[in-house]
């Protein structure tokens, strides 16, 4: 016989579990979803504390507020909601398993910090390969994380903001990065920092004195897919200092920013891995894509693509879709597989100036798109090394214009070849060209011929403009 209430019975507790299991899920949002941290009750705790964590010592039951007293694994981190000025402290030399999740944002002036404490080899996090991220933050503010060693899982930092607004203050400094396994066809990599939703950006993000080796795909990433949009940037993202070396795909790569600097990086063994399977794509250095304003400068760009699967791309640099302003100065390339600068997608207003250029393969510039205009390249020293044959200037696909090459230096030991394709408006004025050309240049007014001497000026650039702060308190302008 059918019993009413029995039925309604089973209906509740299957109720019940569904609850349960979508709970349990990772769901942005909910416990346990990404950035969240776990399924743990999450404690708050009081502004301004500081709490000590060591592997060999600690315990979770102590209240973590002492070097005595310290907590012992990442779970007693991962429950807990942080205060603004809260200072988390782990043991040099200790090690744990990952992942790191934190939670709670601090204030102006008074930055949640994740650091070390006694003397040795920085604290270590290992994730295993399966673990989406390292070290997770989601929407949270105010953050400063330094001195970890962190290997394992897809990203080593993801940083994830989603219909948050802006997100202020979030540096991280000192970080070794290293052993990534993440995907070829994926965001995954060193750093992921991503931000979804048209009023959500990043405001103030520093990557500083990062060592990044052997992780797939990308060393850096900032992105705002899949939500892209004009109408909000990023703004203050600066990324300095850093070395990256064995990776798997682009170097550093930024979408969506405005007046974003990218300085005293060494790059070198960049788009290892990418090849041309279906999904994945083609890879560069160091490249903004509809960026604004980006000052790209004092960085070393080496051997991309060289050693790896395919080159596809892979040139040192980049100016991509829909930059506006880009300024690429005191750049230091070599031995890239693919060239020194790719410019493309509409790249408009791009300056290319005091770089040296030393040995890089196939074309020193790709000129590329109807839409990319505006283009000075001057004072930059070009050199072709012997047994090497370099198109100094390539253009395959759609007619760029406006482009002027301004007192440079060409040496080539080797042969220096140009195919203008359609480039339309260029040209050749007061550059030095030495050793082997095809004199090609001669249909931009006059054959390349040695010079006596030749001065490296200084040219204006467009009034107004202004750019961030270098480390020695001057700017990028002129």
């Amino acid at each position: 016989m059918f019993n009413s209430e029995g039925f309604t019975v089973v209906k509740l507790l299957v109720l019940i579990a569904i609850i349960e299991i979508i709970t349990s899920n990772s769901i942005p949002g909910l416990c346990g979803g990404p950035g969240e941290g776990s399924t743990d009750k999450h404690e708050t705790f009081s502004p301004g504390s500081t709490f000590y964590v060591d592997s060999e010592k600690g315990d979770d039951q102590n209240d973590g507020t002492s070097r005595e007293m310290a907590w012992g694994t990442l779970a007693r981190v991962n429950s807990a909601i942080f205060a603004a000025g809260t200072r988390i402290l782990f043991k040099a030399g200790t090690s744990y398993k990952g992942p790191l999740r934190l939670h709670g944002s601090g204030k102006d002036g008074q930055p949640i910090v994740v650091d070390s404490y006694g003397t040795g080899a920085k604290p270590k996090i290992v994730a295993v390969p399966a673990e989406d991220a390292v070290v997770f933050l989601y929407n949270v503010e105010y953050w400063e994380v330094n001195n970890m060693d962190l290997s394992g899982g897809r990203k080593g930092v993801f940083v994830y903001i989603k219909e948050f607004g802006v997100a202020h203050h979030l540096h991280f400094r000192n970080l070794h990065i290293h052993d990534i396994p993440g995907g070829l066809r994926s965001d995954d990599g060193g750093f992921l920092l991503k931000r979804e939703g048209v009023g959500t950006w990043f405001d103030d993000l520093l990557i500083e004195g990062c060592l990044i080796e052997h992780v797939d795909r990308n060393g850096i990433l900032h992105t705002d897919y899949p939500t892209v949009s004009d109408k909000h940037h990023s703004q203050n993202v600066v990324i300095r200092g850093n070395r990256l070396q064995d990776i798997g795909g682009d170097g550093i790569f930024i979408l969506g920013c405005d007046g974003a600097l990218i300085e005293r990086n060494v790059l070198r063994y960049a788009h290892q891995r990418v090849g041309r399977q279906p999904g994945e794509r083609a890879c560069a250095g160091i490249w903004p894509q509809r960026c604004n304003n980006t000052l790209i400068q004092f960085n070393e760009v080496s051997h991309t693509a060289v050693g790896g699967v395919t080159v596809w791309d892979s040139e040192a640099f980049d100016d991509d879709a829909a930059c506006r302003g880009t300024i690429f100065q005191y750049n230091y390339s070599h031995d890239n597989a693919g060239g020194f600068l790719l410019i493309c997608g509409g790249a408009k207003g791009t300056i290319v100036r005091y770089n040296i250029s030393q040995n890089d393969a196939i074309a020193t510039f790709s000129l590329e798109w109807d839409e990319s205009e505006d283009i000075s390249i001057y004072n930059n020293v070009f050199y072709v090394g012997s047994g090497m044959t370099v198109n100094m200037t390539r253009n395959t696909y759609g007619s760029p214009h406006n482009v002027r090459y301004l007192n440079n230096i060409f040496y080539a030991d080797g042969t220096i070849t140009y195919d203008f394709g359609s480039i339309k408006d260029m040209v050749f004025a007061n550059n030095l060209f030495y050793g082997t050309s095809d004199r090609a240049a001669a249909r931009t007014g006059g054959a390349p011929r040695m010079r006596t001497s030749c001065y490296l000026i200084r040219h204006a650039v467009a009034p107004g403009r202004s750019y961030p702060r270098t480390a020695d308190g001057t700017s990028g302008k002129t």
